[in-house]
């Protein structure tokens, strides 16, 4: 992809300040009508080359579309390209089609939705919505499914862990059918994947599997997928093109500042004049990462505070009505609040970490978030301090 007005050319999100919204049916029904924001594995400020070439497809993958690809899942949730940049003749976006997805550039939208993916679920199984599979049920949310009123379905068992550990709401949507039996799998239809259970698999990586619709999408669509010769001035795709940059300064610090709750077996500091989070054990330091914390207009309060509540996913809302800046992110993981509306996250929407970026909150890149509510249980003392 060659940079251009209007193409995804680039490679990092745009901060907006953010505050901890109260979780809800409302949040949910806003993310149907919000793009897939990001939800990925890789920490978003990690760096690495703005295209790449896959041998195993013979296509490239560049700019946008490749820092999404990379921060929401690479190979395991989207497949390798099959495709080059295309425009599409029906809407006149760019586009490209993946094994199990398709990308498309949404130049005119907010700058952290400008990449979105096509409904594929939907518009595979249009022809199927009066099927059985397809109907609506009446059933409640319990411990083994959730049930989405929005669409009617339920979400269960390993589908339902699979579907909330590798990208959730934002990558896959709803579910759009009940679980059924097809060419001999159990699959799933959500609005933008199917999952399928291979239970010859049971015991891997590979027993939930998301199907190959952005393959099936290509040969519907007869899109050219003829590979094509790499560049010598192009790398091929390998996961270690990719680093973090080292921290200076606030990565030193390896003794509790003086009058730290070293008392506690775990607590979580956070260093806003640093923009730095550090995890303890009594006085031993286990992990630590950039953050970013409150804007001026809007503070991280001081004090000492605990976990009150943890949250796979919440929405976040940020701006203001009088200027029209109002918005919500729907889905940001690994929510860890500790008082009053503010919270420990995961900065799904930011470009950039160590820094204030937000409207109180602290954002963690989104391996740090992930690590530390692994660890942190119920109660775990929170210390800000500048």
């Amino acid at each position: 992809m060659e940079p251009s007005a209007d193409r995804p050319t680039v490679r990092r999100l745009i901060a907006r300040p953010w505050r901890l919204a109260a979780v809800g049916l409302l949040v949910m029904m806003l993310a149907m009508a919000l793009a897939p924001g990001t939800a990925g594995a890789a920490s978003p400020y990690d760096v690495g080359p703005s295209r790449v070439y896959f041998p195993q497809t013979g296509h490239y993958l560049a700019y946008g579309f490749l820092d999404y690809w990379h921060h929401n899942g690479d190979v395991a949730v989207f497949g390798y390209p099959i495709t080059e940049e295309l425009r599409d003749p029906a809407t006149g976006l760019t586009i490209q089609y993946f094994e199990r997805a398709v990308f498309e550039w949404h130049p005119t939208a907010a700058r952290n939705w400008q990449v979105q993916l096509r409904r594929l679920g939907a518009d595979l199984t249009a022809g199927r919505v009066s099927l059985a599979p397809f109907q609506p049920v009446s059933a409640q949310t319990d411990a083994n499914c959730t049930f989405y009123p929005q669409t009617g379905h339920r979400l269960c068992f390993g589908f339902r862990y699979f579907w909330h550990t590798s990208g959730d709401l934002a990558v896959f949507g709803y579910p759009i059918s009940e679980e059924f039996v097809e060419n001999g799998l159990t699959v799933q239809y959500f609005e933008r994947a199917r999952l399928e259970y291979h239970p010859e698999l049971k015991g891997t990586p590979y027993e939930v599997e998301i199907g190959l619709l952005g393959t099936q999408a290509a040969v519907r669509d007869a899109v050219n997928r003829a590979p094509v010769a790499q560049s010598n001035a192009t790398p091929t795709y390998e996961p270690g093109l990719w680093y973090l940059p080292e921290p200076v300064g606030a990565r030193e610090v390896r003794t509790p500042p003086p009058g730290a709750p070293t008392d506690q077996a775990k607590w979580i500091e956070i260093d806003l004049a640093d923009q730095y989070v550090r995890v303890w054990e009594y006085d031993q330091l286990v992990y630590g990462s950039w953050a970013s914390t409150g804007v001026a207009a809007h503070p991280t309060p001081t004090g000492r505070f605990e976990i009150v509540a943890k949250l796979p996913t919440d929405g976040l809302t940020g701006g203001t009505a009088s200027t029209n800046t109002a918005q919500s992110l729907p889905a940001v993981p690994n929510v860890m609040n500790f008082w009053d509306g503010y919270a420990i996250v995961g900065g799904s929407w930011l470009s950039s970490f160590g820094s204030p970026a937000t409207n109180g909150s602290v954002a963690l890149p989104l391996e740090a978030a992930h690590w530390i509510y692994d660890w942190t249980p119920y109660g775990t003392a929170v210390w800000i301090h500048q």
